[in-house]
Parts: structure tokens; sequence; C-alpha cells
């Protein structure tokens, strides 16, 4: 059998042994990732092709996760799940991330809200929110709960809204996609809906 060995699991063995844990108070920001068509893309490329695709996901991903703070909390098979201290940093990473991700179709979904700690993982609804959110996000696309576009000042994107994410029991929460935009008026300068 043929297997390819990550060369980054032993960076990401490290970091399993400090886990992420939920702020007593306030919110933490929840990303996921993962390759649209990704499913379709290894039944007809094959296991080999399928591993680089992935790779091309790491080069794209990890680094956005580093140099913003982030922590990886877990791998999912062809994306992650990764934890931010604030939206805005969450936000950035994920627009470096789409400017890196050549020739995949990575989607991203954020959310920020409460969560527990639990054995290295975050649970909690809020999680299941930002996995939702990710699920609806197209390829190539950066899809946000109102939470982190609430807390983006400062952030040159634009956020175009989306049809709101519906869970039962629950009011409609309202999505945006987040678009980088060229917003240098000011230092400080932030970027809402564009014509």
């Amino acid at each position: 059998m043929d297997a390819l060995i990550d060369p980054v699991a032993g960076i990401e063995w490290l970091a399993g042994l400090f886990p992420v844990r939920a702020p007593r108070r306030g919110s933490l920001t929840v990303m996921f990732t993962d390759i649209a068509g990704f499913t379709a893309y290894a039944a007809t490329r094959g296991d080999r092709a399928a591993a680089h695709l992935v790779q091309r996901h790491d080069r794209a991903v990890l680094p956005a996760i580093r140099r913003h703070s982030g922590r990886i909390l877990k791998r999912l098979g062809d994306g992650l799940m990764a934890a931010f201290a604030s939206p805005a940093a969450a936000l950035r990473a994920a627009l470096e991330m789409q400017r890196g991700a050549r020739g995949v179709r990575l989607r991203i979904g954020i959310h920020a809200g409460a969560a527990r700690s639990r054995a290295g993982d975050l649970i909690g609804h809020e999680v299941n929110v930002a996995a939702r959110i990710a699920e609806r996000a197209l390829g190539g696309e950066i899809l946000v709960s109102d939470a982190v576009r609430g807390a983006a000042d400062g952030l040159a994107a634009r956020f175009r809204p989306a049809r709101a994410l519906v869970i039962g029991g629950r009011e409609p929460r309202p999505l945006f996609r987040v678009e980088a935009a060229a917003c240098q008026t000011a230092p400080k300068a932030r970027c809402t809906e564009g014509p």
C-alpha cells in the first residue's frame, strides 16, 4: 500500500498537547474549512491526486492560521476546524487563505459565540452554527455570521448579504459573503456592502 506522510503531522501532534480552552466569558471564533467538490474529485482522480489536493489546501490554510494566532482543533478529512481569539483575526486569516488557495476551491465558514471545552475539542450550539455556515459556502467563498461581520472593524473587506441560516427552534441567523476590498482610505477603514 502506498502511503503519503503528512509533513505537518508532527507539528499538529505537538499543538494537540496544548488544547484550546474556551474563555469563561465572552466568545471564541470558530472556523471550518474544506475543499468544494472533494468527494467527486477523489472518486474520479484517485487517492494520490486527492492527497495532493489536500496538501494544496494545507499550504494555503496552515500558515495563515499560524500567522493570525489561530489553533487547529482537528482535521476533518479534506478540511479542518480552527479557533481564533477574535473574529477579525479569523477573517484576516480567511482572506489570506483564499489568496493562497491556488488550484483549490476552498470554502470557509466562520462564526463567533460561546463554546465549551471538552477533551481538547470545542462543543456547543455556536460551534454547530459555524459548521453549518461552512457547509453553505461555495468553492472560493468565505461565509460568515452576523456576529463575525459586526466585529470586523478595520478590515479591508466587503460583506454581501447571503440567505439566512435557519436552524430549528432558533431565529434565522443573517449570513454574509466576504470579499477582499481595496479600502485603504484610512488606517481604520471599514468596507461594508458595496455597489
